[in-house]
């Protein structure tokens, strides 16, 4: 027998309604902060996200669906939307539109990665993308968004971790002192800390291997090492986010896996998806159209949603309920338009009330 390939699966009734639902609050909330869809392709040439994401990062070295096509040419699954966003960005010229470009999407992307709780190799992805400014308020603003999308989907408990990398005029000064410091004590690392210390220094931060915390924690923090600009700017996010106000936490080795993030970068996790606890991760990316071949400069912040991980931790109870509402509302009343014509009882049972138990029994089982 044919099964699903390893590290995907097949969503199905009645999980299907619970994404659906989270899906459409995303939608409503992206139209209220003025978001706009984008859909790019599923393939990409494996270029764009070499020159994108990073050549040394985990995505590109380890974990691209990359093959080479009958022309000769290499292509890739696209395994996070950014990079594709901002090649379509630059492709139709919409850094000739005046005003914040502000996109978002809803879809698949496709990483080798080892299966695990809310992990797999095809994963859905929310995002958006602010492209056009490089203002402080406009991160708070996508921060914002975002906390607003969790609370409507019903997520509680999460923490929002925030950073400030630097850009390129104090950060690589930073990486260089980092690099120093990494050769007293990168045999004392994991393997893969130890390829990071020489070929991507930043990404040593990263890491989420238990043993390797108390060594990462002793080591230079990039918030002593902020350019003047680099601090005005993060000082000012901070600011705004306490205006809204929304609680934060600022986390010094915060990172991110991606080498196109500058200035402010950001998380939000849940305890209940253990050591791997991120639900979505954002930040800044004022160099990245510069990066793809840009004469414009294009200074963006986005975020991305793992879809798998969220639908896992919200309140699916709650969500269902309200599916469950919502096709009553539309059987009841399709239901009184064909008693007007053929005398029928609108006060019937719906059939779709004999698969209530089977809905929630799967609640209980997921």
């Amino acid at each position: 027998m044919i099964k699903a390939v390893k590290g995907t699966r097949d969503i199905l009734p009645p999980s299907s309604a619970v994404w659906n639902e989270v899906e459409a609050i995303a939608r409503d909330v992206f139209r209220i902060y003025n978001y706009q869809e984008i859909r790019t392709p599923l393939l990409e040439e494996t270029a764009l996200f070499a020159r994108g994401v990073g050549q040394e990062t985990d995505i590109v070295s380890k974990e691209m669906y990359t093959f080479d096509d009958r022309d000769g040419s290499s292509l890739t699954l696209r395994p996070e939307a950014t990079a594709s966003v901002m090649r379509a960005y630059i492709e139709h010229r919409l850094d000739q539109k005046p005003g914040l470009q502000k996109l978002y999407y809803i879809g698949p992307m496709f990483r080798r990665e080892r299966p695990q709780k809310g992990r797999y190799r095809q994963f859905y992805q929310i995002g958006a993308e602010a492209i056009g400014s490089e203002s402080p308020s406009v991160d708070a603003e996508v921060i914002e968004m975002v906390v607003e999308l969790l609370e409507r989907a019903g997520l509680e408990g999460f923490q929002l971790l925030i950073n400030s990398v630097g850009d390129q005029n104090c950060r690589p000064q930073y990486v260089e002192l980092l690099k120093e410091k990494l050769q007293e004590v990168k045999s004392r690392l994991c393997d893969d800390c130890q390829r990071r210390a020489e070929t991507n220094p930043l990404r040593v931060l990263d890491c989420k291997v238990p043993q390797d915390q108390e060594i990462i924690n002793a080591l230079p923090s990039i918030q002593d090492h902020l350019c003047d600009p680099c601090r005005t700017h993060f000082n000012t996010v901070k600011s705004n986010l306490d205006a809204l106000p929304i609680e934060y936490e600022v986390r010094p080795r915060m990172v991110r896996g991606l080498d196109y993030y500058m200035r402010t970068t950001f998380e939000i996790v849940h305890g209940s998806l253990g050591a791997q606890n991120s639900v979505l991760g954002g930040g800044r990316y004022d160099g990245l159209a510069e990066s793809l071949g840009s004469r414009v400069h294009s200074p963006g912040i986005g975020f991305s949603i793992g879809e798998d991980r969220l639908v896992m931790i919200v309140n699916k109870p709650r969500l269902l309920t309200k599916v469950l509402r919502s096709k009553k509302t539309l059987w009841l009343s399709s239901r009184l338009r064909a008693a007007k014509q053929h005398a029928m009882p609108p006060w019937a049972p719906p059939p779709n009330y004999v698969r209530q138990e089977f809905a929630w029994n799967w609640l209980r089982e997921n």
